[in-house]
Protein backbone atom coordinates (compact mmCIF):
# COMPACT_ATOMS: atom_id res chain seq x y z
CA UNK A 1 0.00 0.00 0.00
CA UNK A 2 1.35 3.55 -0.97
CA UNK A 3 1.96 5.88 1.82
CA UNK A 4 -0.89 7.56 3.05
CA UNK A 5 -1.59 11.29 4.20
CA UNK A 6 -1.16 12.48 7.90
CA UNK A 7 -4.93 11.58 9.35
CA UNK A 8 -6.17 14.73 11.54
CA UNK A 9 -5.65 13.03 14.70
CA UNK A 10 -1.75 12.47 14.45
CA UNK A 11 -1.67 16.53 13.95
CA UNK A 12 0.86 18.04 16.25
CA UNK A 13 -1.11 21.38 17.61
CA UNK A 14 0.00 23.32 19.87
CA UNK A 15 -2.06 26.32 21.31
CA UNK A 16 -1.18 28.23 23.96
CA UNK A 17 0.46 31.92 24.71
CA UNK A 18 3.73 33.52 22.77
CA UNK A 19 4.37 30.64 20.71
CA UNK A 20 5.08 32.64 17.47
CA UNK A 21 7.82 34.43 19.55
CA UNK A 22 9.16 31.06 20.74
CA UNK A 23 9.12 29.16 17.25
CA UNK A 24 9.50 31.69 14.76
CA UNK A 25 13.73 31.97 16.30
CA UNK A 26 14.14 28.43 15.07
CA UNK A 27 12.39 28.28 11.55
CA UNK A 28 14.98 28.27 8.53
CA UNK A 29 14.37 30.54 5.47
CA UNK A 30 11.00 31.01 5.17
CA UNK A 31 7.85 32.87 2.82
CA UNK A 32 4.38 33.54 4.41
CA UNK A 33 1.08 32.58 2.63
CA UNK A 34 -1.54 35.07 4.47
CA UNK A 35 -3.56 37.93 3.73
CA UNK A 36 -3.36 41.57 4.73
CA UNK A 37 -5.38 41.12 7.78
CA UNK A 38 -3.74 38.15 9.37
CA UNK A 39 -0.24 39.43 8.44
CA UNK A 40 -1.10 42.85 10.44
CA UNK A 41 -2.28 40.39 13.41
CA UNK A 42 0.78 38.49 13.43
CA UNK A 43 3.64 40.51 12.15
CA UNK A 44 5.09 42.22 15.15
CA UNK A 45 4.96 38.38 16.83
CA UNK A 46 7.84 37.19 14.03
CA UNK A 47 11.54 37.57 15.67
CA UNK A 48 12.89 36.43 12.19
CA UNK A 49 11.97 38.15 8.85
CA UNK A 50 10.37 35.90 5.69
CA UNK A 51 12.43 35.83 3.03
CA UNK A 52 8.95 37.00 1.06
CA UNK A 53 5.24 37.53 2.08
CA UNK A 54 2.21 37.08 -0.86
CA UNK A 55 -1.89 37.35 0.02
CA UNK A 56 -3.95 34.94 -1.27
CA UNK A 57 -6.68 36.42 -2.60
CA UNK A 58 -9.00 33.53 -3.57
CA UNK A 59 -8.73 29.44 -3.94
CA UNK A 60 -8.53 29.33 -7.43
CA UNK A 61 -5.42 27.21 -8.54
CA UNK A 62 -3.56 29.86 -11.26
CA UNK A 63 -4.07 32.00 -8.74
CA UNK A 64 -2.14 30.29 -6.05
CA UNK A 65 0.49 29.32 -8.71
CA UNK A 66 1.16 32.66 -9.30
CA UNK A 67 1.95 33.57 -4.94
CA UNK A 68 3.97 30.31 -5.52
CA UNK A 69 6.04 31.86 -8.35
CA UNK A 70 6.73 35.45 -6.80
CA UNK A 71 8.49 34.16 -3.93
CA UNK A 72 11.93 33.60 -4.25
CA UNK A 73 13.76 30.32 -4.69
CA UNK A 74 15.40 28.44 -2.26
CA UNK A 75 12.97 28.61 0.78
CA UNK A 76 13.33 25.91 3.03
CA UNK A 77 9.80 26.41 4.78
CA UNK A 78 6.32 28.07 3.65
CA UNK A 79 4.12 29.06 6.85
CA UNK A 80 -0.07 29.18 6.11
CA UNK A 81 -0.53 32.16 7.88
CA UNK A 82 -4.69 33.46 8.05
CA UNK A 83 -8.02 31.70 7.83
CA UNK A 84 -8.60 28.66 5.40
CA UNK A 85 -7.83 30.95 2.19
CA UNK A 86 -4.25 31.45 3.46
CA UNK A 87 -3.89 27.94 4.56
CA UNK A 88 -5.23 26.21 1.52
CA UNK A 89 -3.05 28.21 -0.78
CA UNK A 90 -0.06 27.75 1.71
CA UNK A 91 -0.32 23.92 1.50
CA UNK A 92 -0.22 24.29 -2.87
CA UNK A 93 3.01 26.83 -2.44
CA UNK A 94 4.89 24.34 0.37
CA UNK A 95 4.03 21.62 -2.37
CA UNK A 96 5.09 23.59 -5.77
CA UNK A 97 8.14 24.86 -3.64
CA UNK A 98 9.11 21.40 -2.02
CA UNK A 99 9.55 22.96 1.12
CA UNK A 100 8.34 22.13 5.10
CA UNK A 101 4.40 23.26 5.99
CA UNK A 102 4.10 24.77 9.22
CA UNK A 103 0.05 26.03 9.51
CA UNK A 104 -0.77 28.82 11.82
CA UNK A 105 -4.24 30.10 11.90
CA UNK A 106 -5.09 33.09 12.76
CA UNK A 107 -8.69 32.28 12.84
CA UNK A 108 -10.19 28.96 13.62
CA UNK A 109 -12.80 29.46 10.91
CA UNK A 110 -12.53 25.57 8.97
CA UNK A 111 -11.46 22.47 9.00
CA UNK A 112 -8.60 23.53 6.67
CA UNK A 113 -6.07 24.14 10.18
CA UNK A 114 -5.94 19.98 9.99
CA UNK A 115 -7.09 18.99 6.14
CA UNK A 116 -3.33 18.41 4.50
CA UNK A 117 -5.38 17.49 0.58
CA UNK A 118 -4.08 20.44 -1.96
CA UNK A 119 -7.77 20.54 -3.56
CA UNK A 120 -7.83 22.18 -7.82
CA UNK A 121 -10.02 25.28 -7.96
CA UNK A 122 -10.85 25.92 -11.77
CA UNK A 123 -12.48 29.78 -10.48
CA UNK A 124 -15.17 28.78 -7.81
CA UNK A 125 -15.03 24.98 -8.60
CA UNK A 126 -13.22 22.50 -7.37
CA UNK A 127 -12.02 20.13 -10.40
CA UNK A 128 -11.74 16.29 -9.89
CA UNK A 129 -12.27 14.86 -5.71
CA UNK A 130 -10.39 13.97 -2.60
CA UNK A 131 -8.67 10.80 -4.72
CA UNK A 132 -7.15 12.95 -7.56
CA UNK A 133 -5.95 15.67 -5.11
CA UNK A 134 -1.87 15.93 -3.71
CA UNK A 135 -1.10 16.20 -0.25
CA UNK A 136 1.04 17.99 1.92
CA UNK A 137 1.62 17.15 5.89
CA UNK A 138 2.78 20.30 7.91
CA UNK A 139 5.12 19.88 10.52
CA UNK A 140 2.70 20.94 13.33
CA UNK A 141 -0.11 23.35 13.72
CA UNK A 142 0.41 26.33 15.78
CA UNK A 143 -1.93 28.54 17.24
CA UNK A 144 -0.97 31.77 19.10
CA UNK A 145 -3.95 32.48 21.49
CA UNK A 146 -2.30 36.36 21.31
CA UNK A 147 -2.92 36.24 17.54
CA UNK A 148 -6.31 34.25 17.38
CA UNK A 149 -8.30 36.05 19.98
CA UNK A 150 -7.71 39.52 18.40
CA UNK A 151 -9.90 38.39 15.36
CA UNK A 152 -13.56 38.99 16.14
CA UNK A 153 -15.05 35.90 18.19
CA UNK A 154 -17.95 34.95 14.77
CA UNK A 155 -14.35 34.24 12.49
CA UNK A 156 -13.76 31.50 14.77
CA UNK A 157 -17.12 29.93 16.00
CA UNK A 158 -17.43 29.35 11.93
CA UNK A 159 -15.14 26.35 12.70
CA UNK A 160 -17.78 25.01 14.85
CA UNK A 161 -20.13 25.24 12.39
CA UNK A 162 -18.31 23.16 9.91
CA UNK A 163 -18.72 20.63 12.51
CA UNK A 164 -22.33 21.20 13.28
CA UNK A 165 -23.61 20.84 9.88
CA UNK A 166 -23.11 17.49 9.81
CA UNK A 167 -26.92 17.00 11.25
CA UNK A 168 -27.65 17.54 7.52
CA UNK A 169 -26.40 13.80 7.11
CA UNK A 170 -28.90 12.74 9.54
CA UNK A 171 -31.92 14.52 7.92
CA UNK A 172 -30.98 13.61 4.28
CA UNK A 173 -30.30 9.90 5.63
CA UNK A 174 -33.77 9.71 7.47
CA UNK A 175 -35.44 11.34 4.08
CA UNK A 176 -33.76 9.23 1.93
CA UNK A 177 -34.92 5.81 4.07
CA UNK A 178 -38.95 6.96 4.63
CA UNK A 179 -38.78 6.91 0.61
CA UNK A 180 -37.24 3.38 0.72
CA UNK A 181 -33.80 4.33 -1.16
CA UNK A 182 -30.24 3.44 0.57
CA UNK A 183 -29.59 2.14 3.89
CA UNK A 184 -32.43 1.74 6.47
CA UNK A 185 -32.25 4.79 9.16
CA UNK A 186 -30.85 3.64 12.65
CA UNK A 187 -32.52 6.00 15.32
CA UNK A 188 -29.75 4.62 17.66
CA UNK A 189 -26.57 5.80 16.08
CA UNK A 190 -28.32 9.36 14.94
CA UNK A 191 -29.05 10.24 18.08
CA UNK A 192 -25.28 9.11 19.52
CA UNK A 193 -24.81 11.89 16.62
CA UNK A 194 -26.98 14.16 18.10
CA UNK A 195 -25.71 13.47 21.52
CA UNK A 196 -22.21 13.96 20.35
CA UNK A 197 -22.75 17.70 18.91
CA UNK A 198 -24.92 18.60 21.99
CA UNK A 199 -21.85 17.90 24.01
CA UNK A 200 -19.51 20.24 21.72
CA UNK A 201 -22.29 23.05 22.22
CA UNK A 202 -22.57 22.58 26.10
CA UNK A 203 -18.09 22.57 26.28
CA UNK A 204 -17.73 25.50 24.30
CA UNK A 205 -20.50 27.53 25.98
CA UNK A 206 -18.78 26.77 29.24
CA UNK A 207 -15.31 28.07 27.65
CA UNK A 208 -17.20 31.63 27.54
CA UNK A 209 -16.46 34.47 30.25
CA UNK A 210 -19.21 36.05 31.77
CA UNK A 211 -20.01 38.47 28.88
CA UNK A 212 -20.51 35.46 26.65
CA UNK A 213 -17.18 36.29 24.64
CA UNK A 214 -14.47 33.66 23.92
CA UNK A 215 -11.40 32.87 25.94
CA UNK A 216 -8.15 31.06 25.69
CA UNK A 217 -9.90 27.95 26.37
CA UNK A 218 -12.71 28.82 24.26
CA UNK A 219 -10.13 28.83 21.15
CA UNK A 220 -8.08 25.49 22.75
CA UNK A 221 -12.10 24.08 23.03
CA UNK A 222 -12.57 24.36 19.02
CA UNK A 223 -8.76 23.64 17.58
CA UNK A 224 -9.72 20.66 19.48
CA UNK A 225 -13.04 19.97 17.89
CA UNK A 226 -11.55 20.93 14.28
CA UNK A 227 -8.84 18.30 14.89
CA UNK A 228 -11.27 15.70 16.20
CA UNK A 229 -14.39 15.78 13.57
CA UNK A 230 -12.76 13.54 10.99
CA UNK A 231 -11.94 10.94 13.87
CA UNK A 232 -14.68 11.00 15.93
CA UNK A 233 -17.76 11.96 13.97
CA UNK A 234 -20.23 9.72 13.76
CA UNK A 235 -21.04 10.07 9.70
CA UNK A 236 -24.82 8.96 8.46
CA UNK A 237 -24.21 6.49 5.68
CA UNK A 238 -25.03 8.97 3.16
CA UNK A 239 -24.25 11.61 1.15
CA UNK A 240 -25.19 15.38 2.11
CA UNK A 241 -25.88 18.51 0.39
CA UNK A 242 -24.20 21.09 2.84
CA UNK A 243 -20.77 21.26 1.46
CA UNK A 244 -22.16 21.03 -2.28
CA UNK A 245 -24.53 23.87 -1.22
CA UNK A 246 -21.49 26.31 -0.51
CA UNK A 247 -19.83 25.93 -3.67
CA UNK A 248 -22.75 26.02 -5.87
CA UNK A 249 -23.89 29.67 -4.06
CA UNK A 250 -20.43 30.83 -4.60
CA UNK A 251 -19.87 29.98 -7.99
CA UNK A 252 -23.66 30.87 -9.00
CA UNK A 253 -22.79 34.53 -7.09
CA UNK A 254 -19.18 34.55 -7.64
CA UNK A 255 -18.54 35.83 -4.24
CA UNK A 256 -17.47 34.01 -1.25
CA UNK A 257 -19.10 34.04 2.45
CA UNK A 258 -17.32 32.45 5.59
CA UNK A 259 -16.85 28.69 5.23
CA UNK A 260 -18.47 27.44 8.35
CA UNK A 261 -21.49 29.90 8.36
CA UNK A 262 -22.01 29.09 5.11
CA UNK A 263 -22.33 24.87 5.39
CA UNK A 264 -23.71 25.65 8.75
CA UNK A 265 -26.61 27.51 6.62
CA UNK A 266 -26.95 24.86 4.18
CA UNK A 267 -27.28 22.07 6.69
CA UNK A 268 -30.48 24.20 7.81
CA UNK A 269 -31.67 24.46 4.49
CA UNK A 270 -31.61 21.11 4.45
CA UNK A 271 -32.88 20.21 7.38
CA UNK A 272 -35.98 22.46 6.93
CA UNK A 273 -36.67 20.55 3.35
CA UNK A 274 -36.39 17.05 5.64
CA UNK A 275 -39.25 19.08 7.86
CA UNK A 276 -36.54 17.75 9.93
CA UNK A 277 -35.51 18.82 13.56
CA UNK A 278 -34.74 22.47 12.46
CA UNK A 279 -34.97 23.86 16.24
CA UNK A 280 -32.79 21.33 17.58
CA UNK A 281 -29.83 22.47 14.59
CA UNK A 282 -30.59 26.17 15.58
CA UNK A 283 -30.41 26.12 19.23
CA UNK A 284 -26.99 24.52 18.66
CA UNK A 285 -25.73 26.37 15.99
CA UNK A 286 -26.87 29.65 18.46
CA UNK A 287 -25.27 27.73 21.56
CA UNK A 288 -21.81 28.06 19.49
CA UNK A 289 -22.15 31.27 18.44
CA UNK A 290 -22.27 30.58 14.71
CA UNK A 291 -23.73 33.11 12.90
CA UNK A 292 -26.35 30.84 10.14
CA UNK A 293 -28.98 33.12 9.55
CA UNK A 294 -28.46 34.76 6.25
CA UNK A 295 -28.48 38.44 7.73
CA UNK A 296 -26.16 37.79 10.00
CA UNK A 297 -23.74 36.50 7.59
CA UNK A 298 -24.45 39.99 5.07
CA UNK A 299 -26.08 37.25 2.58
CA UNK A 300 -29.00 39.16 0.67
CA UNK A 301 -32.21 37.17 -0.30
CA UNK A 302 -31.11 37.58 -3.74
CA UNK A 303 -28.30 36.00 -3.81
CA UNK A 304 -29.56 32.88 -1.86
CA UNK A 305 -32.48 32.94 -4.37
CA UNK A 306 -29.60 32.90 -6.83
CA UNK A 307 -28.07 30.23 -5.16
CA UNK A 308 -30.43 27.90 -4.86
CA UNK A 309 -31.52 27.99 -8.34
CA UNK A 310 -28.49 27.29 -9.67
CA UNK A 311 -27.82 24.47 -6.57
CA UNK A 312 -29.87 21.36 -8.37
CA UNK A 313 -27.89 22.06 -11.93
CA UNK A 314 -24.26 21.96 -9.87
CA UNK A 315 -25.45 18.83 -7.98
CA UNK A 316 -26.54 16.63 -10.87
CA UNK A 317 -23.85 17.40 -12.54
CA UNK A 318 -21.58 16.46 -9.51
CA UNK A 319 -23.84 13.24 -8.75
CA UNK A 320 -24.62 14.83 -5.59
CA UNK A 321 -28.05 13.08 -4.21
CA UNK A 322 -29.37 15.31 -2.00
CA UNK A 323 -32.88 16.80 -1.36
CA UNK A 324 -31.74 20.31 -2.53
CA UNK A 325 -31.37 18.57 -6.06
CA UNK A 326 -35.03 19.17 -5.71
CA UNK A 327 -35.89 23.16 -6.82
CA UNK A 328 -36.82 26.09 -3.81
CA UNK A 329 -38.11 28.55 -5.63
CA UNK A 330 -41.35 30.51 -5.56
CA UNK A 331 -43.94 30.34 -3.06
CA UNK A 332 -41.08 27.50 -1.55
CA UNK A 333 -38.78 29.64 -1.13
CA UNK A 334 -40.85 32.39 0.12
CA UNK A 335 -41.63 29.86 3.00
CA UNK A 336 -38.10 29.49 3.32
CA UNK A 337 -36.84 32.84 3.54
CA UNK A 338 -39.65 33.73 6.47
CA UNK A 339 -38.05 30.69 8.36
CA UNK A 340 -34.62 31.86 7.99
CA UNK A 341 -35.29 35.44 8.82
CA UNK A 342 -37.37 34.35 12.07
CA UNK A 343 -35.72 35.16 15.26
Amino acid sequence: MGRQCKPAAEYDMRVAHGLLQRESVHWPAYAIVSTPSAYAAAQNYLVREPAGVVFAEWLDSAHQQDLSDRLPAGIELVIGLGGGKALDASKFVALDKDAELILVPTILSSGAIIHSHVARWDGYQTVGDLDDWPWVDCQYVLVDVDVVLKAPDYLHTAGLGDILCGHAGLEEWRRRAALGQGAAFDPALAAQQVAHHESIADSFAATLDANGRMTEASAANIAQRIKERDSQQLKAPTESGDHPFWIALETANQQTWIHGELVALGAMIITWCCSGDTAGLAERLDRCRVRWRPRQMGLERTALQKGLAFTPHYMAEKGVNSVLREPIAGARFDALWSFLETP
